[in-house]
C-alpha cells in the first residue's frame, strides 16, 4: 500500500508531468513510457530504451524524417512537410524523375512532368491529400512524388 501511495504522489507531484506534456523530455527509464499518449510513439520510447538509447523529442524528429512519405510506416508519427536537399535528380527513358536526398531517401516522380531544376538545391516535401505528396523546389516548381525508398 505505501508504494502505490508513493506512485500516487509522485504521478501528481508531477514527476511525470514532462513526459504527459508535449514536449519530451530524455526518458531513460522504461518505465516512462507508460505516460507517453501517443501508441506510435509509446512503442517507439520502449524500443529506444530497449536498444539503450534515451527518447526524446530529437529522436522522435528523427523517426519523423525517416518515416516521412513511407505508407507502410507508422501513421502516427508523422509530419506534414520535410525540408530536404536533393543532390541529384535522374531520369528514366519513359521521362520519370527520380529526386535523392543528401540523407539517402529517394523520391519518385507521379508522371512525366518536364523538369529543369539543376541539383544540387533545396525542397520541401509537401502531404498532399489522400496519401499524396509533392516536391516544391526552393525556386516554387513543384511535381507530385512517391516515396520509394
Amino acid at each position: 500500500m505505501g508504494c502505490s501511495l508513493a506512485l500516487g504522489l509522485a504521478v501528481s507531484s508531477g514527476a511525470l508531468s514532462p513526459v504527459l506534456a508535449d514536449e519530451l523530455v530524455n526518458i531513460s527509464d522504461i518505465t516512462q513510457c507508460r505516460a507517453v499518449r501517443s501508441d506510435a510513439e509509446r512503442l517507439l520510447c520502449y524500443d529506444t530504451i530497449a536498444d539503450g538509447g534515451i527518447f526524446n523529442e530529437q529522436k522522435l524528429s528523427e523517426v519523423r524524417k525517416e518515416n516521412f512519405g513511407d505508407l507502410d510506416g507508422p501513421a502516427e508519427i508523422t509530419t506534414d512537410s520535410l525540408a530536404v536537399t536533393i543532390s541529384r535528380v535522374t531520369r528514366t527513358a519513359t521521362g520519370i524523375h527520380y529526386f535523392y536526398t543528401a540523407d539517402g531517401a529517394v523520391w519518385k516522380q507521379s508522371t512525366a512532368r518536364k523538369w529543369n531544376v539543376k541539383a544540387p538545391f533545396e525542397a520541401e516535401i509537401k502531404a498532399g491529400s489522400m496519401s499524396s505528396f509533392f516536391l516544391v523546389s526552393e525556386s516554387g516548381k513543384s511535381t507530385r512524388v512517391k516515396r520509394v525508398r
